[in-house]
């Protein structure tokens, strides 16, 4: 394990580090490429300027130029947002650098230096004396004082005369920062050495050179004088392993010890052909990977322990299942024992418990039947009139009763599977706050959390399902901005259309009203449930929703308006001997079944949620030709509410300063569920307590009056409920806020424990950022934000650029395909407008797309179509 981490970190870096220093070197082929096809010349310093101002802004940071055989020289280079150029008009003249606008005219004279000759520098007397690309030693840059690293190449005329050298150099401060963002395990440690030992970058803060307290001299430094104990410690040992660091000619795993404690080390040569000679070093603790190894072992144990638990609730339920009609039989047999001949076996099953309750009522039937008296018909004629005033009433209760079973299950059930989901999504929020976890766990930890929010979604469907068979889903209708919800839903998707190559197109006419009042949740259920069907079931073309209201009114007014809805694929197509079942709780069609995904339960709660907002579901479909789902719904057109926080990607670290010490409370029956509030708010500096039942929450209330308590509602001794309507009852100053916290789906107890005194309402399982915007909401708490960005609410519009293909520029000449691809592979952006102009206007989504991708400097791009069409002619 440790040589495969070691191995795979050695190998990213080393894929960083070729990648990066192979830009210089593609500078010197482009620029000799341009000089080759007259872009600039030898004797042309016009040109020259031009085309090594254009270097300095494409390949920004890389400082680039040519010298002159005959010892002129010009060079350009941007950085801290200022463009340089150097020149000197032939050799033993003054050598000038100017600062220059944005159109390379001179604007400042930054320095001179006299009597100065560019071929007495060592790049350009090193790549004559090799007469090959190479690469120089590495130098400080005389501004910034950075190390940067420098690629030159000799140009020669076709008789082998030399006619100059071009070079281009790239700062290495971007590998010291990329090094530094690498994590091994906890504390290991990434570096790079010259064979020399002089350190050229490390995965530190630490500089790889010191600079003398004037500022004037710059130093390089040996890595066995580095700050870091590691780096340190581990140089001395592989100069006295090797003697010396230029024999290491190909890569080693070693181990060694520091201070008793065990430390792996691989050690791997990097050279190429133009003289590049380094050495990389991975140093990794034995110590890491142990504690890494503990900690999967402890996820292990708990994912067991949870799957445990689910397997002895579902046993539970499922022998309840099997045995329950079987004692109803036992009892009904023990009642017709003792004369009760009225009693039948209610058991709606077609299995073969079914048919015995079926043949035992037929038999009871037919018993009663043969020990009637002839000369009582009249007197039985009451009797089962009677009998049958007295089943209408049992059946009545019976299905009070049926109902009341139900909904206890259904809180129950969500009660059971909302907890430890709670558990699971909460500490997986947990993780992906530390600033410490590495890349392979940070993926885990995303996979746990996808995982447990597509058990949720499901959860929640099942629950659903059973809510709209037991009548117990009701409609919240609230104002809302109805273009934010569509743009939401379009995010939502937009990736995963994108990485199936699908065209996602949401379409809005003009009459649709921005501000209505319905059921927010379940509309955007619904468009969810819909949207993600028809990506799902769709290989090419795409998707598409237009939304329209029908006859708006001309003002917001309380009259309902009609909003429809059309999502059109092009998928699979469904057959239409199997439309009618599509609408079936757990049914799936024969696309669905080949897809092997879903759960047959989207379309049926989709199709309830339509009905209870006003409206109606339809879908038609043909194979092979895609599917159309529309359906209505019932809202009311309203003036612009105040907008509810948009949801920001960053995350809160900390309280803003001056505020009150908040004082928490936290009060629940789980350990685990405590856990999660107290990880989540003590690293930001509340001040928190916790309590496992209501009356232990009493007690700590009286004594230390906290701000604001999370009330968990089902607990043993004293439930939430009780607690909450003692602490509300007392003194009229008393501030404690209290938000209530359940697992329960149903949404009649938000009413209920809003009723008895909570400030709010939450269900499990909670996001972090809910539990904090809500404290914010009610306490007026203020953070401090890991990053900012000001997100402003747009109107969303479809997106209508195409991806181009290769084929699509077929329609262009060879003569124009060849010099498009000649001015994007030295990026005259300029000359690729004016070539642009000249495609025909039939062609305008070519066009647009073409121009997009030269506004955003996508030349790479440009190149690879070009060089696929002229390759296939």
């Amino acid at each position: 394990m440790a040589g495969k981490l070691r191995g795979e970190v050695t190998a990213h870096v080393h894929e960083k580090i070729t990648a990066y220093l192979e830009k210089p070197r593609l500078v010197n082929k482009l620029s000799l490429e341009a000089m080759n096809r007259k872009y600039w010349s030898k004797d042309d310093f016009a040109s020259q300027e031009r085309y090594f101002l254009l270097n300095a802004n494409v390949f920004y940071p890389i400082y680039s130029g040519f010298d002159n055989s005959e010892g002129s020289a010009r060079g350009s280079e941007k950085f801290n947002e200022k463009t340089l150029i150097v020149t000197s008009e032939k050799a033993g003249e003054t050598f000038f650098t100017y600062e220059v606008d944005n159109q390379g005219n001179r604007t400042q004279l930054v320095r001179s230096i006299p009597n100065y000759d560019p071929r007495s520098r060592s790049f350009y007397q090193l790549a004559v004396q090799k007469g090959k690309p190479t690469w120089n030693s590495i130098f400080p840059h005389i501004a910034t004082k950075a190390l940067l690293m420098l690629h030159s190449q000799p140009i020669y005329n076709k008789e082998r005369k030399l006619l100059g050298v071009t070079f281009a150099s790239v700062t290495l401060s971007e590998l010291n920062q990329f090094l530094n963002n690498i994590k091994i395990g906890k504390s290991g440690k990434v570096f790079i050495v010259e064979p020399s030992g002089l350190l050229v970058a490390t995965s530190t803060p630490e500089q790889p050179f010191t600079i003398s307290n004037d500022g004037k001299e710059q130093k390089r430094m040996q890595a066995t004088d580095s700050n870091d104990t590691l780096i340190q410690l581990t140089a001395k040992y592989l100069n006295s392993n090797f003697g010396e660091l230029t024999k290491i000619q190909q890569t080693s795993q070693l181990d060694f010890l520091i201070d008793g404690k065990r430390q792996f080390l691989q050690v791997t040569p990097m050279q190429d052909e133009d003289g590049l000679d380094w050495l990389m070093v991975v140093v990794v603790p034995e110590a890491d990977f142990m504690e890494q190894i503990d900690a999967n072992t402890r996820t292990t144990i708990l994912l067991c322990l949870a799957a445990l638990v689910l397997a002895i609730i579902l046993g539970i339920f499922t022998s309840r299942w099997v045995t329950r009609p079987i004692l109803r039989l036992n009892q009904a047999a023990k009642d017709i024992a003792k004369g009760d001949w009225n009693h039948a076996v209610e058991i709606d099953r077609t299995d073969e418990l079914g048919e015995l309750a079926l043949a035992f009522n037929q038999m009871a039937g037919q018993l009663k039947e043969s020990f009637e008296n002839l000369e009582q018909r009249v007197c039985d004629r009451t009797v089962d009139l009677a009998e049958s005033n007295q089943q209408l009433e049992q059946a009545k209760e019976k299905a009070e009763v049926a109902n009341q079973a139900k909904s206890s299950f259904i809180a129950n059930m969500s009660h059971e599977l909302r907890t430890p989901l709670n558990a699971i999504l909460g500490f997986a929020q947990l993780m992906i706050r530390s600033k410490t976890l590495s890349t392979e766990h940070r993926e885990a930890v995303s996979i746990i959390t996808r995982s447990g929010e597509h058990l949720l979604t499901l959860i929640n469907n099942i629950l659903d399902l059973s809510k709209i068979e037991a009548g117990k889903t009701t409609l919240n209708p609230k104002r809302f901005d109805l273009y934010r919800l569509l743009s939401d839903v379009e995010d939502m998707f937009r990736l995963k259309a994108e990485d199936k190559r699908l065209q996602l197109l949401f379409e809005y006419l003009p009459n649709l009203p921005p501000y209505i009042q319905t059921d927010e949740v379940k509309l955007r259920q619904v468009l969810i449930n819909l949207i993600s069907n028809a990506i799902k079931f769709t290989d090419e073309g795409g998707v598409a929703l237009k939304v329209m209201a029908i006859n708006p009114p001309e003002l917001p007014t309380s009259q309902p308006l009609t909003l429809h809805f059309e999502i059109e694929d092009s998928g699979a197509g469904i057959a239409a001997e199997e439309l009618d079942k599509l609408f079936e709780a757990f049914a799936q069609t024969q696309t669905g079944k080949n897809a092997q995904e879903g759960t047959g339960l989207g379309l049926p709660i989709s199709r309830k949620f339509v009905q209870l907002m006003g409206g109606e579901m339809t879908v038609s479909s043909q194979v092979g030709y895609g599917t159309v789902v529309k359906f209505d719904i019932q809202a009311i057109a309203v003036e612009a509410v105040d907008e509810e926080r948009v949801q920001l990607q960053r995350q809160i670290i900390a309280l803003e300063p001056d505020q009150p010490q908040y004082r928490i409370l936290v009060v629940d029956d789980k350990d685990i569920n405590r856990q999660i509030l107290i990880k989540l708010l003590t690293p930001l500096g509340f001040d928190l307590k916790e309590a496992e039942n209501g009356q232990k929450a009493i007690d700590i209330w009286q004594q230390w009056q906290p701000h604001l308590i999370w009330m968990d509602m089902r607990m043993p001794v004293l439930n939430g409920i009780e607690a909450t309507q003692y602490i509300k009852a007392q003194a009229n100053d008393n501030t404690t806020k209290i938000i209530a916290l359940t697992a329960s789906s149903l949404e009649e107890e938000r009413s209920a424990i809003l009723a008895v005194g909570c400030d709010d309402f939450m269900r499990k399982p909670y996001r972090d950022y809910e539990i904090l915007y809500a404290m914010e909401k009610h306490l007026g708490v203020r953070y401090v934000y890991e990053e900012t960005d000001n997100l402003q609410h747009q109107p969303p519009q479809p997106s209508t650029i195409v991806q181009l293909q290769p084929s699509d520029l077929k329609v262009m000449s060879a003569e124009w395909l060849t010099e498009f691809h000649a001015a994007a592979t030295t990026g005259r952006e300029k000359r690729l407008i004016a070539l642009i102009q000249q495609i025909p206007d039939q062609q305008s989504a070519m066009v647009k797309a073409l121009n997009e991708l030269v506004d955003n400097f996508e030349f790479d791009t440009l190149i690879e179509l070009t060089e696929t069409v002229l390759s296939a002619e």
